[in-house]
């Protein structure tokens, strides 16, 4: 079995293919050879000969010859329209595990913040940390644009209900008049676990624009630096 660390080539096969949302794509796959990745890590996607596309796994490694990932398609370049013409049986030439954003064992309580799909790696963190019996707050904040937009919560929720220690907010920027949820940006929530938290890590994930904000803002409010964990796209 190949172990987190030692990344090699081989060819994945779609088995299944589920649409989330208008934009979002959730593919699974099967390898020949066993891969075992941490929550976090991602795998590259061998486009052409030029392309490359990096995708974070997507759920927990439970069988070391299946994975998932998700696609968000809105941008529509090379990597969008490869995913949204692949079915299941096609076949993919990946480069995985691949990747250092792990979920560094919580001592303190730890705040994830992303935008889109930068949720992906902290699904797997969040399940594993859970479901492994973890008992530091776990708060995750996600910001989206619009209702339609929203996948997993189904999964949320039920973390939500099962784990007293978990807590969710979706916020969205442009949302419907009967949105009942917080709006705005995720930077404008911030302060909100700021004030209600101790002690705190932070996890960012998604577009720069975001990531700086927040790092800023926490670097402005005396968070430590090594206490702000980030991933761009």
């Amino acid at each position: 079995m190949q172990y987190m660390g030692s990344p090699f080539q081989q060819t994945a096969t779609v088995t299944n293919k589920l649409q989330l949302s208008p934009h979002v794509y959730e593919f699974t796959f099967q390898v020949p050879r066993e891969m075992t990745f941490m929550p976090g890590q991602y795998a590259t996607f061998i486009i052409d000969n030029q392309t490359r596309r990096q995708y974070s796994f997507a759920s927990p490694c439970i069988n070391p010859k299946e994975f998932e990932i998700v696609v968000d398609v809105t941008p529509m370049g090379p990597g969008s329209k490869f995913f949204l013409e692949k079915n299941v049986g096609d076949a993919i030439e990946i480069l995985a595990p691949l990747g250092t954003f792990y979920l560094d064992i919580p001592t303190t309580s730890v705040v994830f913040i992303a935008t889109g799909t930068g949720i992906v790696p902290f699904r797997t963190m969040i399940e594993e940390y859970l479901t492994s019996g973890g008992k530091e707050n776990i708060v995750l904040l996600w910001g989206l644009r619009h209702e339609e937009d929203i996948f997993w919560k189904d999964i949320l929720e039920g973390w939500q209900q099962k784990y007293p220690n978990f807590h969710y907010s979706i916020v969205l920027s442009k949302p419907s008049d009967s949105w009942q949820g917080k709006k705005g940006h995720v930077t404008e929530h911030i302060r909100e676990e700021i004030l209600t938290i101790e002690t705190h890590t932070f996890y960012l994930c998604g577009n720069r624009h975001m990531i700086s904000d927040v790092k800023t803002d926490l670097l402005a409010h005396q968070v430590p630096e090594d206490y702000i964990k980030t991933e761009m796209f």
